[in-house]
């Protein structure tokens, strides 16, 4: 969810370049998710899939996909009538929708690895329990039963990091590998919880009690600083840490201050990037109409390296 504050980081009008529209659809832009990888980039709303690539006509897979599905190298993966299914990516595959997991209820959120293999997924339950499952040889297999409520999830290196709030004083960041034993955890910390976790050496989120962003070693044991006084929501970290502010979006470099990147012109929602490209959805509705439009930045060699 994205944050209104502060701007994105003063740098001269030259650094700031115009994406590229890529699509504009009659959507919620904060029920919209996007994900960019090597094949290009793609658009997730309740209803359908969009597979953009710059120069070309989208791609429309009329899905089902709710408000928890997410992407893989190869397929869409997403709940349904009582299911988890994946759907090809490619618009050309013959087969349609593959059931991989029978599911009572709709999962709140879903990740998975970069091939699908590995999928796991947060639920919550008629009885108001957050609780992290995964499935083994086609049976749900329960990871952490949560005593408070769980607000961000992602994957990384096979375990799952997780936000937690135990009770009402604060929040900490989980880890719990989908091999097991045992969860583990961060010190509490007060203020507002991150609605965000991203990464890939590292965990990095957006501390919005003390507008910082922050890099978490994969053990929990450690913490660094990457930028202070910056809003960063919603961002992307992958191999370089992308944040949105109230106008325009900024790259997090490994050495440096933050590098303006675009300004945005409206409210961003949600963003994806990589090394070579940087897609962000935002919201142009007006008079209370729902309209999202997705844009597409290319990106220059980060003389930094990868994160």
């Amino acid at each position: 969810m994205a944050e209104a504050a502060s701007a994105v980081p003063s740098a001269e009008p030259a650094a700031l370049r115009e994406p590229t529209q890529l699509l504009t659809l009659p959507s919620s832009a904060y029920q919209a998710s996007i994900f960019v990888d090597a094949a290009g980039v793609e658009l997730l709303t309740p209803n359908a899939a969009y597979h953009l690539v710059p120069g070309h006509e989208p791609v429309r897979h009329p899905l089902d996909l709710g408000f928890a599905s997410t992407v893989t190298e190869r397929s869409y993966l997403y709940w349904s009538n009582g299911a988890l299914w994946s759907a090809a990516r490619d618009a050309a595959a013959a087969q349609g929708p593959r059931q991989i997991q029978k599911l009572s209820h709709q999962p709140q959120r879903i990740v998975a690895d970069a091939t699908g293999e590995t999928i796991a997924w947060l639920d919550h339950s008629a009885d108001n329990r957050d609780s992290l499952w995964t499935a083994n040889k086609g049976r749900e297999k329960a990871l952490y039963a949560s005593p408070g409520s769980i607000d961000a999830l992602t994957l990384i290196a096979g375990a799952l990091y997780f936000v937690e709030r135990p009770n009402d004083a604060g929040w900490r960041i989980g880890r719990v590998p989908l091999s097991g034993p045992g969860a583990s955890f961060t010190p509490s910390k007060s203020g507002r919880w991150p609605a965000m976790l991203s990464g890939a050496q590292e965990l990095v989120y957006y501390d919005g009690k003390s507008r910082d962003v922050l890099a978490l070693s994969l053990d929990l044991s450690h913490e660094r600083t990457l930028a202070k006084g910056q809003i960063c929501s919603p961002l992307s970290a992958t191999e370089h840490v992308y944040c949105a502010a109230v106008n325009g979006v900024f790259e997090v470099p490994e050495l440096g201050p933050p590098r303006p990147l675009v300004a945005a012109g409206h409210l961003v929602t949600a963003l994806s990037g990589n090394a070579e490209r940087l897609a962000f959805i935002v919201d142009v509705g007006r008079s209370g109409q729902d309209q999202l439009a997705v844009k597409l930045l290319p990106l220059e060699p980060n003389l930094t390296g990868p994160r």
